[in-house]
Parts: structure tokens; sequence; C-alpha cells
């Protein structure tokens, strides 16, 4: 095997890539990376291998021509994580990754609700990862008319995932890993990430789609607010029926026509640098106020920048701020450096216990 200068020259640049003041810029600061820097020092260049040749490369290529440093060395290479969207994660890791106990932390305890008329599971334990006295944990009528005390649960260790798959543990766990069967596998911190631009488009469909309430998009529905009515919250929104048609209460997030086409006209009015992302002007239908043909990139760009001014001046405030704070989260976590010292903060500034 040969490889070129600037190849030899682009695998090293991990080397000069480590934290600076706090920064946290690329996976060598990671745990995994930290490990088997720790663990396995010989290896100073890992890849992204085929899966079939991850064993082969665990054990080393000899022969390889470094034309940076001009010698011939050992290649070695390891898998440190796979990233993949939810339900890759699942196939990948033999975890449950739908039904009732389809959250990979809670397992078991999953705190899991069948909607009577959407037909679908929701999960309605999520105000339990907030600080201990976040106001959202006292509030009843916004959530699912109950209180929230219960604290979050400490992630399964890497020790005990393996032994439940082994063990046979088929109720959060369908199979054991082919990935176990690596050497290092099992000590690895993370072993699996989700592609964040899965998830962002997920959440930009369906926060487009039900602002302008577009078909197949829209996730407010007769069906969504009957079973709120059945969970006893927002009972204000219940459906009213008439003779003829049936009508749905305007919600804070529900948008006039005139305000939809305001929507619409600022993304078609929106110019940005080329090569920044598709054209916008050609993703919007100005005749049924819609945006159509969404790529991911696009979705990228929605939720990072373009979206909290489209909406700046057409919903109440509430609404707007909640939106436009799910924006800054997308992009805080998209970005190319993440400051460590507030990894372990909560929402407040204080430093956050394993209990909260």
């Amino acid at each position: 095997m040969f490889q070129s200068h600037e190849t030899a020259k682009s695998l090293t640049w991990h080397a000069a890539r480590k934290s600076i003041d706090g920064q946290m810029s690329h996976p060598a600061d990671s745990p995994s990376w930290k490990l088997l820097d720790d663990k396995w020092p010989k290896f100073d260049v890992y890849l992204e291998p085929l899966i079939d040749d991850l064993k082969s490369l665990w054990v080393g290529i000899r022969g390889v021509y470094d034309a940076h440093n001009g010698e011939y060395f050992t290649l070695r290479a390891a898998l440190m994580w796979t990233i993949n969207d939810f339900p890759a994660y699942g196939n990948l890791s033999g975890c449950v990754v739908k039904g009732y106990k389809a959250c990979p932390i809670c397992g078991d305890d999953t705190p899991s609700h069948r909607l009577k008329n959407g037909h679908k599971i929701c999960y309605i334990g999520h105000r339990k990862w907030l600080p201990i006295n976040h106001p959202y944990r006292r509030q009843r009528a916004a959530f699912n008319g109950k209180p929230e005390y219960g604290i979050p649960p400490e992630p399964l260790t890497r020790e005990e995932v393996l032994h439940m798959v082994e063990n046979g543990d088929r109720v959060c766990w369908k199979k054991k890993s082919i990935f176990f069967d690596l050497e290092y596998w099992k000590y690895l911190p993370v072993r699996h990430a989700l592609d964040v631009m899965h998830i962002e488009k997920n959440v930009c469909d369906s926060i487009i789609g039900t602002l302008l309430e577009i078909p197949g998009k829209n996730k407010d529905g007769i069906a969504a607010r009957l079973d709120l009515l059945n969970m006893g919250v927002k009972t204000d929104l219940q459906p009213k029926y008439g003779e003829r048609r049936t009508r749905l209460p305007p919600g804070p997030w529900n948008l006039s026509k005139a305000e939809k086409r305001e929507v619409c006209n600022s993304f078609y009015g929106m110019k940005v640098p080329e090569g920044y992302s598709s054209n916008i002007k050609n993703l919007v239908s100005l005749q049924d106020s819609r945006l159509l043909g969404l790529k991911s990139h696009d979705c990228h760009t929605l939720m990072q920048q373009l979206l909290p001014v489209a909406i700046r001046s057409v919903l109440e405030k509430p609404t707007r701020y909640a939106i436009t704070r799910l924006c800054f989260y997308f992009n805080a976590i998209c970005a190319k450096t993440v400051d460590v010292s507030k990894l372990d903060k909560d929402s407040n500034g204080h430093k956050r216990s394993a209990k909260t």
C-alpha cells in the first residue's frame, strides 16, 4: 500500500487538534479517543473502515508507506462509534427503539402512553431531566396534568449493557450487537451517536408543517385534539362539532391565511450567500402557502438561522420564543467548538449533580 504525501499529512491532523482553553473541537477530545490512546497507545491513526475489515485492521496491515515521514509502518484502525438515525441505532446496537420501552436510557421504566385517537405511543416523562427546581416540573396543565418530581435514571454502563444482552434480556434489547465481537468495543464509553441532521429535519418538517398546515406534515388535527382532551390537558382546544363541519379552536401556533402568506413571503424574499443553502425562493409555493421539497441541508439552514427571522412578527411571544430557543439549541450543538465548562451545568448555570 502507498500513501501520497497529502493523504499521509491529513491523517496526522488530529494530533494538533486537542482541546484549547476548554474548547472541545474534535473527536480527539472525547473519552473514547482518549481511552484508545491510553489503553492501546500504538494506535495513533484512526479511520472509518468497512465493518468486514475491522478485525483485520485491529491486528494491523504491515508495509504501509508513510510519504509524509518517509517510512513504512503497520496500519491499524479502530471503529470508535457509529453515526446514524434512531432506527438504524436500534439495528446496530440491538436496542429496542419503538413501542412502550423505546427509551435507551429509561429502558424498562420508560414512561409511555398509547394515544387512543392518534394510535401512536407518546413519551411524557421528559421533565425529569430538568433541574430539580425548574418551574416546569410543577406545572400540570401545560403537560400531562401531573407534576414531575422524579429524577433521571443513570445511563447503563457498557458492562451492564453487555451483561443484559448476554443474559437474554429481550425487554429492551432484541439482540447482542455484532460489534461486541471487537476486542475493544465493550470498553468504549460511547458506541453509537445519533445523526443530528436526521433529527433536525424531522423537527423542522413538523414545525413548518404545523405552522403552515401542510397536509401530511401537520401534527395538529382532530385526533391530536381529542387525545389532549382524553389526557385532561388543553381542554379549551377540544373540537367543536357543528351540523356540517367540525371546527378546531385556534391554538397559539395556528396562523391566519394572511400570516401564512407573510411567512412564505419572508422565505421567498430571503437571499443568502452562494453555497450557503438551496435557493430558498425555489422551495416556496406562494399560491398555497407551503414550503415544498425540503432536503436535510435546507432544514439545517432553516433551523439554524432562517426560521426565527420568518416567524418574528406573526406568532404570539411565548410560541415564538419557544421555537426560537429550539433553533438556538440546534445551533449550539452544531457548533464547531463546545465549551466543556458548560457541559455539566443546568439551564440556570449551576453545577449539575448526578441526581439532578
